[in-house]
């Protein structure tokens, strides 16, 4: 074959290849070859699965919310308790261990008036009233503080009669006379004061 001849079938071979021309497919949609078909009636039966299943999820999941509230109700209820417990505790180690100082501050109160009675060096005495003075102001910052007695009518709840005297100078059951202070820790009475109290009824003595 003559190399023209090639060249003739060449160009006839790339003519026809040009004028082939490829189909488009054609997609149908409503084809379901290939895929499972449902009907409707197992649509209907999925959907009410798993609307069961979403209600049976929220009815547990406000179970757990509820267990949980009461969870933290009991741990805020024992938080409390604790709280209670420990306060109670340090008021209860404080009051023993006040209890235990107030016969010192009796015993600095008497050495106190005992040396100003007796005309002891007034340096000593102004010692024994500033450590005196810093007890005080120890206790006091603790809640503590002392039951006023001079001029107030006795008070069963706050004060002690260990005598009693009778006299028109006083006014009935008035306090003429302190013989121990008294002390309160917050509103709880620490120590009732000892006083003696005038009994004077002047209408029974002018009978």
């Amino acid at each position: 074959m003559t190399r023209q001849k090639e060249d003739e079938i060449n160009k006839d071979g790339d003519i026809r290849m040009n004028n082939q021309k490829e189909e488009p497919k054609v997609v149908n949609k409503n084809d379901t070859s290939g895929c499972d078909e449902i009907s409707l009636e197992e649509l209907k039966n999925i959907c009410e699965e798993y609307r069961n299943n979403a209600e049976e999820y929220q009815k547990k999941s406000e179970e757990y919310l509820k267990n949980l509230k009461s969870l933290k109700a009991e741990f805020e209820n024992y938080r409390k308790r604790e709280r209670q417990f420990r306060d109670s505790f340090i008021k209860s180690s404080n009051r023993d261990l006040i209890l235990k100082i107030l016969p010192v501050m009796d015993d600095m109160d008497n050495a106190i008036l005992e040396s100003k009675k007796n005309e002891v060096h007034q340096s000593y005495v102004e010692g024994a009233e500033l450590i005196y003075r810093k007890l005080l102001n120890i206790l006091e910052k603790e809640g503590v503080r002392q039951i006023t007695t001079l001029g107030e009518k006795f008070d069963p709840k706050y004060h002690e009669a260990m005598m009693t005297i009778s006299s028109p100078d006083y006014e009935d059951y008035a306090i003429v006379d302190e013989l121990r202070k008294g002390y309160m820790l917050n509103e709880e009475v620490l120590r009732a004061a000892q006083v003696s109290v005038n009994r004077w009824d002047k209408n029974e003595k002018e009978r």
